[in-house]
Formats: structure tokens, C-alpha cells, sequence
């Protein structure tokens, strides 16, 4: 480095940057004259491939620029060859390598002195012989040295709106931060030759380390005395002559305490459910769908938190298009938490059967990992309708640290009323992407903010209020900026910028931001989760480019989306921010037979084998019907189904048949009850008998019946006395509803069983029963005789004596 080259490009910048013109202007004009001539008849550009954002101070500068155009014509840049020239007597090889770097001096060239002649020689006068032309040996060819090339690195006064940037960046910028009316310091490289490498006859790379320091500064070093973001502006000349010129930014920092913190990003993509009624064509298209979500896990190492919905997971499995190593794949990503079946959390809350929807949750869960091989985080919820307060209360319960919306669906579930509050310029922080005038960024950021002005920031929490106090962070994602991911925005954006210049062009755009922010909020945690809009799949390359970016730099870092939660900040609640009291269908009109389904499928469970799967496919069935992913026509149909399905298990319990059976013994005895089976299944019910004569001792009986036979069971019986008495046969379910499986059967028994001691005492009683009966009597009878004598009376002297 040469403090001259520097003076000369300080005083050029003074001067207005007369010297450093455009590529075309010092190609119109003829260069002073130099051997070989310089024709600039052909052009030049320098592309930002890579650099170093951050500078600390004395720290270095790092810069990488792919050369490309006429490098020959306008630079005299040639990449290495051999040639070999030889005489026509004398073959002489020489190798001349073109480089780079400054060739040496020439050398003289001396012709060859005459040959002294022989010492045999003729004497004078005698006849003389023409001897033979002497081959002079080929003049050695000398090249002259190349052209001057220089680069020159100039840095100015740091900016502090976003939008001077895209008039700095870029080859030729013309923005007017980069005159000499904030010119700071300018350092210079002589013989650049030996900073570049050329690849090929139109390609080279240009590689440059730029020293800085602060004041007092050295010639050799650029001086920055101010944090901030910094204008560098990079000029090729060849010759004297600026041939290309290129525009970045530093950001220099002093202290982490006194800038900015560095940026959260986060990458999230989704597949939409065809649910339980989707057809085939939906399902294969969801797989396809996933393929290119897997190749993005494979294509960018920044952590994706992916939404995969289970049942496109077993569709890529039942289709063999699930590939392998997909846990592998998904290594360093995230897969969400989802419920087995698409399901309203709202509605759930709304009817109180949370109980279902944490039930298909567990069950989204357990297929994710069975399917994946990869354990879900239930962080984040991805909320793609409408969410109650209520229902964000559910998921506050289950573990869910955040919500995150687009904004459609804020804007359709948070009352937003009065609020002043709109986007900043440029929210998707990414500038205009292609170098463009800042009248059409302006205009692009009003229309933007005028249809979203009621939206918060999207880099960091809103905190809305649940019923039991509490609050649910939740985050608006940034689709805006995802857009830029989409195939054909990326395609435009690097047919006028490389990936790297993109990269520094949003980063940059986001630091700014950062710095034009309010003093209170300049140190806040911004966190932003990204995805292109629909949330679908997107083009990883500019992802890439991004997160190669950020690997050199600590103004942004990528994260999961689950610690985001962990990472940023909340924002000030706007005026009337709000979950609505209730969302989603109303689901209680197809309560009412869900549950008559339920118990009913309850009853019949109990029949089944402990490890039976039925039971618990009836129930996640049930639980998925309480969802909205079903309409109620559907839901009928399957109700129906089930139902139907559990009489026909009930049904094929046949009866036994009616009998008579004769007790004649004082103890228990056995009889025996034939009950039916017409499955191919055994099936569990409960044997219960009843009498009013008879004493079952072992009370109901739990019976496994046989399958495709008849199940012989041994009751025992026994007799509190004799005579003929009825008894009634019940088979039920085990369930402790003791649901009815049969019609009751009748049976008849005969009592023989009391003689002996007991007839003699029956006899007994018989008697003195009979004995106290005609004491009884006897006893009356007189009673009766002697009250009528006394009524008559002994006869009187003085009673009248009837005539004869």
C-alpha cells in the first residue's frame, strides 16, 4: 500500500470523484498512451462474492470480488498459457508465462559478433570458394510491462436511513453519501496485480484486505472513528482510469453494549391436510409436497421448523415416497406438534371436550415419531384459523410457549381497534432487492403500510390476555419477506444481484432499522419467523446465501422457531388486541349423538380382549369426529357405522335355551347354562341368575364365551324351600353399565329338597298349628253357648203359667 495512490484517491473524491467515472465513460475516451496501447473499448464489472460485515476497531476488512468482462482489452488480464517458438536452424524453446503480477524489466538484446576466419584460409589472389550463409540465431522476444492497475478503497460517514441504501450498493453507485461531502478516508493498492486470480479469459477474483484504524490514522490504514453502518466504495482503475467501481458497507463497532443486538431468524414451512375426507389426488400432492419441504432440510443447514401433518406422513409411507435417512434429514429441524386428526382447538374448547383434542394431539404425536422417526416440539402453535381465547388457554395448558399467525389470520382474530401503529418502512427487511430508486421503494412501503396498518411489528411478541389471567405470546410471520423466497422473486433478484450482495443489501436493511428505532426500543430482542407465503415450500438458494452470511457476522443468527420464546422481546400491546371469546363452528349440535355413540361403543369395549385395538380406534375415531375437519353429513355416516359395528358384536350372543331342573338335595348343586357365540372372536360377558326360592352362591359370573360354539357354564344352586319356582337368566355386558345382551330367559325349578328332621318339624308345627285351632274353636263355642243360657234364666213362681 502506498499513502499516494491514497492521496490521489482522496483528492479525487474531493474533487468531486471527477477521476472515478463510470465504466463506460472511461472506456469512450482513449487512455494515455502506453505500450502496448491500452484500448477500453471493452468493459468490466466487479460482483461482491464475499466480504466481512462486522468491524471492530483496528480490525481488518475483508473483500471479495469476482472480475468479470473484457479482462484482457480493458486490463490486460490474461490467464496463464505456454507458448514455444522455434528457427529454422537452430531450435530454441522458450517459455513465457503471462501472470498477474508485474513481469521484469525487459532485457537488451546484443547480436551475435562475426566469426574470426579460419586459420587454413587461402592465400591471396588464389581461387576463392563462396562459403555457405551464416543462420543468425532468432532475436529474443521481450514483453512490455502491463498497463498500471490499482484499487482503490474509500469509506464515508456513516447513514442512518434505510433508505440511502440500495443507491450505494452495487457497481457503479450513485447515492449522494458516497461524495466528498462525507468522505472520510481512502488507502490505495498499487500493483493490484497481485490481488487477483484469473480463472479464466473473462473471469477473475480479486481479493483484498483493507486495514483500518481510528485517530490519528496511518497512511496505510482506512480510519474509522464512528459505530455505525459505513459506505465503502471500491474502484478499479487501470492506467489512471476508473474502470469499475462497487459500493458495500461496513458496520463498525466499538462495543456489543452500545449497538444493537443481533437478529433471531427463523425458517417455518407447512403442508396443508387433506384431512379425513380428502381423496387421493389431494393426498399425493401433499406427498409431493413434503419431497420438497425434505429437500430444503437437505439443501440449507439452518434449523426448519416444519408443520407435517400425520396423515401425509403415513400417505409418503403407504407410498414408499418417504426417503430414506428422513430422520437423519431432519436432524437439526423441528417438526410441530399436531393432532392426529385436523382439529379445532377453539371448537373443542367451546363444547368442553378438550379431552378429545388432547387425545388426537398424543396420537398426531406418537405417529409423527413412529413414521419420522423425529420427537415433536410443542413449543409453537401454528395458527391457521381463527383462535378463541379460550382454545389459546388449552394450549397455554399443554406446553405451547407461543402462537404464531400470518397475517390474515391476525388481522381475522385480533380485534385491533383504534390503534395507530403501522409496519416500518420496508418490514420485510428486504430492501428493494435489486438496487432500485428509493422513490419506488417509498411507494412499494406506503401501499404495503396502508394495507396493513393495523398490524404490530412482526420481530417481536404481542401479548394477548387469556381468561385465567395469563397472557399468549404470539408472533405475526413475516411472509412479506418470505415472498422473496418464492421461485421467480429469486430468479429476478439474482439476475441483478449475487447472493452475496442480497444478503448484505437485508442485513443491512435490518440493521439500520435497528439503529433508526426509538432509543428505548434500539436494545430490544428481534426475532423473525420467516415463510413464503401460504407457508408452502420455497427456494432454498437466497436461505443459503443468507445463512452463509450470517455465519460471518453477529448482527443476525438463525434459531429454531421453538426458541424464539427464549430470544425476543414483547412489544407494547396495540389498543384493542384481543382473542376472541369463541371461534371456529359451533360443534354442539353433533354432540348429542357422538356421546349416545360413545357410551354405546363403551358397553360393547368390555366384551373385547384386554389388548384388542378396537377399543382405542373407536375412540380416537370418535374424538376425530368432534373435529371440524368433518362436516355433519359425514359425521352421521360414521356414527352409523359404529354404531352398526357394535350390535353386530352384541348380537352374536345367542341365549340358552329354556329348561326345568329338580333340586332335592339340602346343598348346593350344579346346573349348567349353554350360552351361544356366532363370532370367530371369544367374547367376555356376565352370567347373572335370580329367584325368588333359590340362592345363587357365586353370584354373577364372568364368562369368556367360545368362538363359533357354545360355552357350557356351571352355576351352582341352591334351595331355601321347596315347591316350583321361576328363574330369570340375564346375560350382560361387563361394562358397569350391565347393558342387556339378550332378552331374559325363564327357567323352571323344582324343589324336592326338605324331609327328614325337617319334614317331622314341619309336621310339628302342622300340629300345634292344628291343636291351637281347635282349642281356639272349643274355647268360642262355649263362649257363645254359655252367653245364650244366661240371657235365658231360671224360672219364676210368679211367671205366668201358660193355659192348658
Amino acid at each position: 500500500m502506498n499513502r499516494a495512490v491514497a492521496a490521489v484517491l482522496v483528492a479525487a473524491s474531493v474533487a468531486g470523484l471527477s477521476v472515478f467515472a463510470t465504466d463506460a465513460s472511461a472506456q469512450e475516451e482513449p487512455p494515455p498512451t502506453s505500450q502496448p496501447p491500452f484500448t477500453a473499448s471493452g468493459t468490466i464489472e466487479l460482483e461482491l462474492i464475499d466480504q466481512t460485515f462486522d468491524l471492530a476497531p483496528g480490525g481488518d476488512i475483508e473483500l471479495v470480488y469476482r472480475i468479470t468482462g473484457d479482462l484482457a482489452t480493458v486490463a490486460e488480464l490474461t490467464p496463464p498459457t505456454t507458448t514455444t517458438t522455434t528457427t529454422t536452424t537452430t531450435t530454441t524453446t522458450t517459455t513465457t508465462t503471462t501472470s498477474t503480477t508485474a513481469p521484469p524489466a525487459p532485457e537488451s538484446t546484443v547480436p551475435p559478433s562475426p566469426s574470426p576466419a579460419p586459420s587454413d584460409a587461402p592465400p591471396t589472389g588464389a581461387p576463392v570458394t563462396e562459403a555457405p550463409p551464416t543462420t543468425e540465431p532468432a532475436p529474443t522476444t521481450t514483453l512490455p510491462p502491463p498497463v498500471p492497475l490499482t484499487v482503490g478503497v474509500l469509506n464515508y460517514e456513516p447513514i442512518d436511513d434505510p433508505r440511502d441504501l440500495p443507491g450505494i450498493l452495487g457497481s457503479n453507485p450513485r447515492s449522494p453519501r458516497i461524495s466528498d461531502q462525507f468522505f472520510i478516508d481512502g488507502v490505495g493498492f498499487l500493483d493490484a496485480r497481485f490481488l487477483i486470480d484469473v480463472d479464466s479469459a473473462s473471469v477473475a477474483t480479486l481479493r483484498i484486505t483493507v486495514p483500518t484504524d481510528s485517530d490519528p490514522s496511518v497512511a496505510e490504514r482506512l480510519k474509522f472513528d464512528d459505530d455505525g453502518i459505513h459506505p465503502i466504495l471500491i474502484q478499479v482503475s487501470v492506467d489512471g482510469q476508473v474502470v469499475a467501481r462497487h459500493g458495500t458497507v461496513v458496520e463498525r463497532r466499538s462495543s456489543a453494549t452500545t449497538t444493537p443486538p443481533p437478529i433471531d431468524l427463523s425458517f417455518i414451512a407447512s403442508i396443508d391436510d387433506p384431512g379425513p375426507t380428502g381423496d387421493a389426488a389431494e393426498f399425493a400432492d401433499a406427498v409431493d409436497e413434503l419431497d420438497e419441504l425434505l429437500g430444503i432440510a437437505t439443501a440449507v443447514d439452518a434449523p426448519i421448523t416444519f408443520d407435517i401433518p400425520p396423515s401425509v406422513a403415513s400417505a409418503a409411507v403407504d407410498a414408499n415416497r418417504l426417503p430414506d435417512g428422513t430422520a437423519d434429514v431432519l436432524l437439526d429441524d423441528e417438526v410441530l406438534a399436531a393432532p392426529a386428526t385436523p382439529f379445532d382447538v377453539s371448537s373443542a374448547a367451546a363444547v368442553d371436550r378438550v379431552d378429545a383434542f388432547e387425545r388426537q394431539l398424543n396420537a398426531g404425536e406418537d405417529d409423527i415419531r413412529t413414521l419420522l422417526g423425529v420427537v415433536t416440539v410443542r413449543d409453537i402453535w401454528l395458527a391457521t384459523e381463527p383462535l378463541s381465547a379460550e382454545g389459546a388457554q388449552v394450549l397455554r395448558r399443554l406446553g405451547v410457549r407461543y402462537v404464531a399467525m400470518p397475517a390474515d389470520v391476525y388481522s381475522d382474530t385480533v380485534a385491533n381497534e383504534g390503534t395507530d401503529d403501522v409496519i416500518d418502512l420496508d418490514s420485510s427487511g428486504s430492501g428493494s432487492g435489486s438496487g432500485g430508486d428509493v422513490d419506488d421503494t417509498e411507494s412499494d412501503t406506503e401501499s404495503e403500510s396502508d394495507e396493513l396498518a393495523e398490524l404490530p411489528d412482526r420481530d417481536r411478541f404481542v401479548e394477548l390476555e387469556l381468561p385465567d389471567g395469563s397472557t399468549m405470546p404470539t408472533l405475526i410471520i413475516d411472509d412479506e419477506f418470505g415472498a422473496t423466497f418464492e421461485a421467480q422473486r429469486t430468479e429476478e433478484i439474482l439476475a441483478e444481484q449475487t447472493p452475496t450482495e442480497w444478503a448484505l443489501e437485508t442485513v443491512a436493511q435490518w440493521r439500520l432499522a435497528q439503529y433508526a428505532a426509538p432509543r428505548s426500543e434500539q436494545r430490544d430482542r428481534l426475532g423473525r419467523l420467516i415463510a413464503a407465503p401460504g407457508l408452502g415450500a420455497f427456494d432454498p438458494t437466497l436461505v443459503t446465501a443468507l445463512q452463509t452470511f450470517a455465519e460471518g457476522t453477529d448482527a443476525v443468527r438463525f434459531a429454531p422457531a421453538s426458541a424464539l420464546a427464549s430470544v425476543t422481546d414483547r412489544q407494547d400491546q396495540p389498543p384493542g388486541a384481543a382473542l376472541p371469546e369463541t371461534a371456529g363452528p359451533s360443534l354442539e349440535a353433533r354432540l348429542d349423538r357422538i356421546a349416545l355413540v360413545e357410551a354405546d361403543l363403551a358397553d360393547t369395549a368390555t366384551m373385547l380382549a384386554e389388548d384388542d385395538p378396537r377399543p382405542a380406534q373407536w375412540t380416537r375415531q370418535l374424538d376425530s369426529l368432534v373435529s371440524t375437519a368433518f362436516g355433519d353429513a359425514a359425521v352421521q355416516t360414521q356414527l352409523d357405522e359404529l354404531v352398526t359395528e357394535a350390535a353386530g358384536l352384541r348380537g352374536s350372543v345367542v341365549a340358552p335355551e329354556p329348561f326345568t331342573f329338580t333340586l332335592t338335595g339340602r346343598e348346593a348343586q350344579q346346573i349348567d347354562v349353554r350360552i351361544g357365540n356366532t363370532l370367530d372372536e371369544p367374547l367376555n360377558v356376565i352370567l347373572r341368575l335370580s329367584s325368588p326360592r333359590l340362592d345363587f352362591p357365586d353370584g354373577d359370573i364372568a364368562v369368556t364365551l367360545d368362538p363359533l360354539d357354545t360355552t357350557v357354564v356351571d352355576v351352582a344352586v341352591k334351595a331355601r324351600s321347596n315347591g316350583t319356582s321361576p328363574v330369570t337368566v340375564e346375560i350382560l355386558t361387563p361394562s358397569p353399565a350391565e347393558r342387556a345382551l339378550v332378552e331374559p330367559v325363564r327357567l323352571t325349578a323344582r324343589v324336592n329338597a326338605f324331609t327328614g328332621l325337617g319334614q317331622v318339624l314341619t309336621a310339628a308345627l302342622v300340629l300345634i298349628l292344628a291343636t291351637w285351632w281347635i282349642s281356639s274353636w272349643r274355647s268360642k263355642r262355649r263362649a257363645r253357648e254359655a252367653g245364650t243360657t244366661e240371657h235365658a234364666g231360671p224360672a219364676s213362681d210368679t211367671d205366668p203359667v201358660p193355659a192348658e
